[in-house]
């Protein structure tokens, strides 16, 4: 019976690679359990022999086409990369493929990328995210021999508009929304508001990874955690003492959860914040906004863009620069500067 494992695994009898194509074993000829790398490059040449459909189990590599490619890799993708990120890999290559599925992938040339991207009804943020995906797609396929460029990386970049300033939740507004917040949410709202962590890291808090004596949150998994590096959620007194609390009531499992004891997910978070601001009169709003209006209220209170960049989890400044150019030290520098000028 085939294996319904996805991707290459080790047969140990036999002391080879095998991988399952249209519900056979067939062997990757990659010997020894320690050559799994060697034995990803088999399974990738592999499917982009064979991931046409049955009746065309003889399609050539150099005639492969550009859904055959978007399919190979999302397989591929699909043991490295995080279900968010998944979920919109899939949404952004069926799109392209949509146009674009057809063309042989050594013919896909710039103008098809532009043509497809030019004739997208979304606005400019949007179309260079879905750009990003496509090029992740196809530079892929040129690591893997299976094109020789990635016309994608010769379209100009759609320009993005960061939402930050709009997006900002204030104090005050915080407080409003607070005032109607069910218990639940509102411990959900206390830990966003005073830490200015991910709404995704939020939920994943539980009494196993809560220090009270230290007043910290360790998350191993976490946005940033291909790097390696502890994500660490600095907590204040107040919250640190109602997270306490949680974890005396919840042994196992997170610590923040709905009304009906469910665990709350980014997406009833974004419901519940939507549905508070516009019952308070905030008009658009959204989750991100407690951490855009940490990094403000830390950037205008003079913490040093590096100091505000740990809290919120980031490996550089970089994005603190990007984002909050106007509130940053270097810009209080060249406002000084520009005043002794004048």
């Amino acid at each position: 019976m085939a294996r319904s494992v996805e991707g290459p695994w080790f047969r140990a009898s036999k002391g080879t690679w095998y991988a399952t194509l249209h519900g056979k074993n067939v062997s990757l000829k990659v010997k020894g359990n320690d050559n799994r790398e060697e034995a990803l490059r088999a399974w990738h040449r592999l499917m982009a022999d064979g991931v046409s459909a049955k009746s065309e189990p003889k399609a050539k590599q150099d005639e492969m086409t550009v859904q055959q490619l978007a399919d190979t890799f999302l397989a591929d993708a699909a043991h490295r990369l995080k279900a968010p990120t998944m979920r919109l890999y899939r949404v952004h290559l069926g799109a392209f493929c949509t146009a674009t599925g057809t063309v042989r992938a050594d013919a896909l040339a710039p103008q098809h990328v532009a043509k497809w991207l030019h004739g997208l009804k979304h606005g400019s943020t949007s179309k260079a995210m879905m750009l990003r995906s496509v090029s992740a797609c196809l530079g892929w396929g040129v690591a893997n021999d299976m094109m020789p460029t990635n016309p994608a990386k010769q379209i100009p970049k759609p320009k993005t508009k960061s939402r930050s300033a709009d997006a900002v939740i204030t104090v005050a507004d915080h407080e409003k929304m607070l005032a109607l917040a069910t218990p639940q949410f509102r411990a959900m709202m206390r830990v966003l508001h005073a830490t200015g962590c991910r709404p995704g890291e939020a939920c994943k808090i539980t009494s196993a990874n809560l220090d009270a004596k230290a007043g910290v949150i360790k998350l191993v998994e976490h946005k940033t955690d291909a790097t390696g590096s502890l994500r660490l959620i600095f907590l204040t007194p107040d919250v640190c003492e109602m997270l306490k609390g949680l974890a005396d009531r919840h042994q196992t499992g997170t610590l923040l959860r709905t009304r009906k004891g469910k665990p709350w997910n980014s997406q009833l978070i974004n419901q519940q914040v939507r549905r508070l601001a516009k019952r308070v009169g905030i008009g658009s709003a959204m989750p991100y906004g407690y951490r855009h209006g940490f990094c403000t209220s830390a950037l205008a209170n003079g913490i040093p863009d590096a100091h505000v960049a740990a809290l919120l989890g980031h490996t550089s400044t970089a994005t603190i620069h990007r984002c909050y150019s106007h509130l940053t030290s270097q810009a209080g520098v060249l406002r000084d500067a520009v005043n002794k000028v004048r």
